[in-house]
């Protein structure tokens, strides 16, 4: 049986390779074109995680959203309304979509689906449309906003984290500044900053406007001092409100112990008194302080076969 550490969110890999071949990437050639596992074989693995004890499936991949390229009828949405009929599966969250993956069948889900988590990893790699083209990204900045807002309008509150490339081959301080107000606009919950690094055998490595290591780590720092504003930004506007919590380990930072920490399901991670008795619970928390990466709550109550238990 897996440890209390792994007991809350379980990990459940639906596709392996990618067919996107952006000029920064090795992993079609290295993984291969995109294969979708059988779905038959997901939802039997998920109820077996179920009774396992998991109560939160995250599901991963190379391309996570190209799930369902290769079947015939069958697509990400499809496998996501099945995994919403397995009994005692509390949530259900995509490690990573991108934005263009998110159709009106995905909004349908997010819209009505109670099991789907308000949080989403959508890749924006870079928020300049000259920079997106070099990259091959399959998408503009004005489509990527628009998606942003469709999303938001189905499913309000939600979290939506990102991944950014800073410094790529040919992006001057103009292009940078177009990205850092683009970011700011959508108002994403937290940010994942890389500087650029050359991959040998992709495109991108061999562009001859490479940019100074300097410039792009300035550049990072500057992005990573506006994620943590956004971050802080997201978490602020839920202090009193009252989230569902599934603590993962008990917390290390109090010194007496007697707190546990786990994520919400629009992804703020919560610290709460409590002991591991509420282990694989869903606690009900009532968020009292707001934090970068972390915020405090108070316990005030535990759900028990959905229905609250007052604490």
């Amino acid at each position: 049986m897996p440890n209390f550490a792994e007991r809350t969110r379980a990990f459940l890999k639906i596709q392996d390779g990618c067919n996107n071949f952006c000029t920064f990437c090795i992993i079609p050639w290295s993984r291969g074109l995109s294969r979708s596992r059988d779905p038959k074989s997901i939802i039997q693995q998920a109820r077996q995680l179920v009774q396992a004890g998991y109560k939160e499936i995250v599901l991963t991949g190379i391309h996570t959203g190209g799930y369902g390229d290769d079947l015939e009828n069958y697509d990400l949405s499809d496998l996501l309304w099945d995994l919403d009929k397995v009994e005692g599966l509390e949530r259900i969250r995509i490690s990573s979509i991108e934005a263009s993956q998110i159709d009106d069948k995905m909004l349908d889900v997010l819209k009505r689906s109670s099991k789907m988590c308000r949080h989403l990893h959508i890749p924006l790699q870079a928020g300049d449309d000259t920079v997106l083209k070099r990259m091959r990204r399959k998408y503009t900045t004005e489509e990527f906003l628009t998606k942003m807002k469709l999303i938001r309008e189905a499913m309000p509150d939600l979290a939506i984290t990102t991944d950014v490339i800073v410094g790529f081959p040919g992006e001057t301080d103009e292009m940078f500044r177009n990205g850092y107000e683009l970011m700011k606009e959508i108002g994403f919950s937290e940010m994942h900053v890389f500087p650029y690094s050359k991959r040998t055998g992709t495109p991108a490595a061999r562009m001859e406007d490479q940019v100074d290591e300097e410039v792009k780590n300035a550049r990072v720092h500057e992005l990573i001092d506006l994620s943590e504003q956004l971050q802080l930004a997201y978490a602020e506007q839920f202090v009193g409100q009252v989230v569902e919590v599934i603590p993962e380990r008990e917390y290390k930072g109090a010194p007496n112990g007697g707190k546990m920490q786990g994520y919400s399901d629009n992804y703020l991670q919560l610290v709460f008194d409590g002991g591991p008795e509420l282990e694989g619970q869903v606690c009900r928390v009532k968020i009292t302080k707001a934090g970068v990466n972390e915020c405090e709550g108070v316990l005030v109550g535990v759900l028990e076969n959905g229905l609250a238990a007052a604490q």
